[in-house]
């Protein structure tokens, strides 16, 4: 498709340009007629005149219309009888279709090569564009900063109006980021929700998508290998983006993202190296112990004295009350062995002793002290046979444990997890499936987490250990499911 506004121009300079060439073309026509140059050459003229005029409007809709006009006037000057539109020889009459289909093919064939040449000039510009952008990241520093520049670079090279939201939290984005000198019309602003939606499902959405659909704006995620950054909402007016300016945003869109990741990674990779190592030690076991054990033992204690206290409370309030003590007794015992474990895999590596196991009862273990404590908040379907894998069976149980803790202490009291244990080509798989409002990408990529290089990232190097597999997607209840497969040990 060709940009009428730079080629074509307005419609009457495509109708003074279409005029001067069929002019000049039929002077030159009938000048050679006078000659006594055959009607079989002065075809030929306005074959030319067509060519050209193809090439100087770049509209095959003006050259369709100008090769009939042609087709007329040939006939009316040239052919017997002359000065009227009557044939009298069939052969032009096959003359003027071979020069018409002749006409359209050049015109096709025209229109092909200037949009290959256009499109090439295009991938140039976006390359260009591209490098001066990547370099530009290389000295930024400062969140704001950062995102401030790919709105601009946005804007400099391809004139998108864009918002930027980055993840603060579980399931949460921060306010959006925009130039307000690119928006003089306010009205044209969304809403926030198909912006949560895009960063809680990981998938594009917004205008001529399946999800919000009618709205003019294009909403993407921001992507760090599997974890989603934030979201950025491309303003289009309602039209649909094309494929080659898609991988444009797209590409800008990873350069932010290493950039934003290795933001958020020099403080802590910086308060590391400055601390003594004989001073470190202390304080950062001390900081690691009040953040893991110490707010979950306050609340326990707070538990248990509102516990006490409500001797005169109904049955349910205490039995509510005392499920949730249990849940944060079980979770405190949790996280002391995930900091076992993380002590291990920091010095020697985690020590495996894969044997063969039954999962079904495996998971069941793990699984049991949680449905003690939260009782129908946990829907637990398993198969009635054994399903045995190769596995260390402790370990696993703490991965099983982790996955399932998380999904308890994050989603509201109210809300369950299922867990389904199935197996299928070869593999077992266990799905633990929430309700809440997502995990945050910090948390999958190990930080923000409630224990030593966070619990996932823990549970998933167990999985590994045992030659498994850790998924984490969008749940189909609209929270984080997390699938843990191992291979199906039979014989």
């Amino acid at each position: 498709m060709w940009d009428n506004e730079r080629f074509a121009g307005t419609p009457a300079r495509k109708t003074g340009t279409a005029l001067a060439i069929y002019c000049l073309a039929t002077l030159f026509a009938v000048g050679l007629f006078a000659v006594g140059l055959r009607v079989e050459n002065i075809i030929l003229v306005y074959l030319i005149s067509v060519i050209v005029m193809m090439i100087e409007l770049r509209a095959f809709v003006w050259g369709g219309l100008y090769t009939i006009v042609c087709i007329i006037t040939f006939n009316f000057l040239f052919t017997e009888p002359r000065f009227t539109l009557r044939v009298a020889d069939p052969n032009y009459v096959i003359m003027m279709a071979i020069f018409l289909a002749v006409s359209a093919i050049t015109g096709l064939l025209l229109s092909w090569l200037q949009e290959q040449v256009e499109l090439s000039r295009q991938n140039e510009k976006r390359m260009k564009a591209l490098l001066e952008i990547s370099s530009g990241y290389l000295t930024l520093t400062g969140m704001d900063n950062i995102v401030y520049y790919c709105l601009k670079s946005l804007y400099q090279a391809a004139g998108e109006r864009c918002r930027v939201y980055i993840a603060q939290g579980p399931g949460k984005l921060g306010a959006p980021y925009y130039i307000k000198a690119q928006f003089p019309d306010e009205s044209v602003m969304d809403n926030d929700t198909p912006a949560d939606w895009c960063f809680i499902n990981n998938t594009v959405c917004g205008a001529n998508t399946s999800f919000f659909g009618d709205s003019g704006w294009v909403y993407l995620p921001i992507r760090n290998r599997d974890a989603c950054l934030g979201v950025i909402g491309v303003y289009t007016e309602g039209r649909e983006i094309d494929g080659g300016h898609m991988v444009f945003i797209n590409t800008v869109l990873s350069e932010m993202a290493m950039a934003v990741e290795k933001e958020r990674m020099v403080p802590r990779c910086s308060g590391r190296t400055a601390e003594k190592p004989d001073a470190a030690g202390p304080d950062a076991a001390a900081r690691s112990f009040l953040r893991d054990f110490g707010e979950p033992l306050r609340q326990a204690a707070e538990s248990a004295e509102r516990l006490l206290q409500s001797g005169e409370a109904d049955r349910d309030g205490r039995r509510r009350a005392l499920s949730g003590l249990a849940l944060k007794l079980e979770t405190l015992h949790n996280r002391a062995a995930n900091h076992l474990q993380a002590g291990l895999l920091e010095t020697d590596g985690l020590k495996v002793r894969r044997e063969k196991t039954d999962f079904v009862e495996l998971a069941a273990a793990a699984i049991g002290p949680y449905k003690l404590c939260c009782g129908e908040r946990i829907v637990w379907m398993s198969p009635a046979a054994p399903m045995f894998v190769r596995a260390d069976a402790e370990l696993m149980k703490l991965a099983v444990a982790n996955v399932l803790n998380n999904a308890l202490v994050h989603t509201p009291p109210e809300s369950q997890v299922s867990v389904n244990l199935t197996g299928d080509e070869g593999y077992c798989r266990l799905e633990i499936a929430d309700r809440g409002c997502g995990i945050a990408p910090r948390a999958l990529s190990g930080e923000d987490m409630d224990n030593p290089r966070g619990g996932l990232v823990l549970c998933g190097e167990i999985v590994r250990a045992n030659e498994g597999k850790m998924v984490v997607r969008s749940s189909r209840f609209g929270g984080t499911s997390i699938v843990i497969s191992l291979k199906n040990e039979t014989g």
